[in-house]
């Protein structure tokens, strides 16, 4: 593009210096190299719109089908804090835990515009996609074993450790041991950076997005993440209030009435349609645009890259 804007501007040197240029490096012209770099563009946008469009229903069936779970074992208990509710809200807990560390949280590519006297020069700097555990991999690998030493024990062992501690809880019958076992999820809930790390990847986000030149996506994991860390305080809250670790498992619990009952039930179906319309307005509805590819980085950045769900 150089050499052309060259000698359109300059046709005499252009003419001397131009084509030597051109057959020296071997540079193909612009239409061709044009078509060279947008080529496979079109089937890797369809490819992403293509895995997002099934993540997101997945994700969708996931979430409705824990909630109904949920919903019908606190119908038939009539309680939220009986040992089969709270090994439901672990067991969920946990498989959220699982996706959120394991799926891609964030998407991160630079793309810096270059001022020239004959234009713009746009390009691709950097296009990485982050994720939880690949991050503390990554942190161990390349010399980094306090930091990530310090993610690896607080954001995944101790989650680990306070779910298998609730299992065993729900299922021990000891009220001496249950107690103690309570008093160390209390005390090592403090200890707990799984809240810290959502944060401080939030933080990041939009910090990203203040700059102009590197743009960021939310994906998927960060949003399971986010749903262990409320699911798992909800969980031990309610673990520690129960009679399940405070010496009494027998204590006087009002059941829950007919209307609290039919209310849940009322709440998961309007959250599942809700969430139904939702998901097919901005992933099924954005599967059958028109995909449109260009060899301008500036222009995909703000294209077909970017769901409308997370402009």
């Amino acid at each position: 593009m150089a050499v052309d804007r060259y000698t359109s501007e300059h046709p005499i040197l252009g003419a001397l210096f131009g084509s030597p240029i051109e057959h020296e490096l071997e540079l193909p012209s612009h239409d061709e190299s044009a078509t060279a770099l947008s080529s496979g563009v079109t089937h890797l946008l369809k490819t992403v719109r293509a895995e997002s469009f099934v993540a997101a229903w997945w994700s969708w069936f996931l979430v409705s089908l824990s909630m109904f779970y949920v919903v019908v074992v606190i119908a038939m208990e009539r309680s939220i804090r009986a040992r089969a509710v709270l090994f439901s809200l672990n067991g969920i807990s946990l498989i959220l835990f699982f996706i959120g560390i394991l799926a891609p949280a964030m998407v991160i590519w630079t793309a810096p515009t270059i001022p020239m006297e004959s234009g713009n020069l746009s390009f691709v700097l950097q296009h990485e996609v982050r994720g939880i555990a690949a991050i503390i991999k990554e942190l161990l690998t390349s010399g980094h074993w306090i930091i990530g030493g310090f993610l690896l024990l607080f954001s995944i062992l101790t989650p680990l450790t306070k779910a298998l501690l609730t299992f065993f809880v729900t299922a021990s019958r000891s009220k001496s041991l249950n107690f103690k076992i309570g008093q160390m999820l209390h005390t090592i809930g403090k200890w707990s950076m799984a809240d810290v790390f959502v944060a401080g990847v939030l933080l990041a986000l939009y910090a990203l997005k203040a700059q102009e030149a590197t743009k960021s996506i939310p994906c998927l994991g960060l949003y399971y993440f986010i749903g262990y860390c409320l699911l798992s305080l909800t969980t031990t809250e309610l673990l520690v209030r129960s009679g399940l670790v405070s010496g009494n498992e027998k204590t006087k619990e009002k059941k829950l009435g007919g209307r609290v009952i039919a209310g849940l039930f009322a709440a998961f179906l309007c959250f599942t349609l809700g969430s139904s319309l939702y998901t097919y307005q901005q992933y099924t509805l954005n599967t059958e645009q028109r995909v449109n590819s260009s060899s301008s980085p500036q222009k995909l950045n703000n294209a077909d890259l970017v769901l409308p769900g997370h402009q």
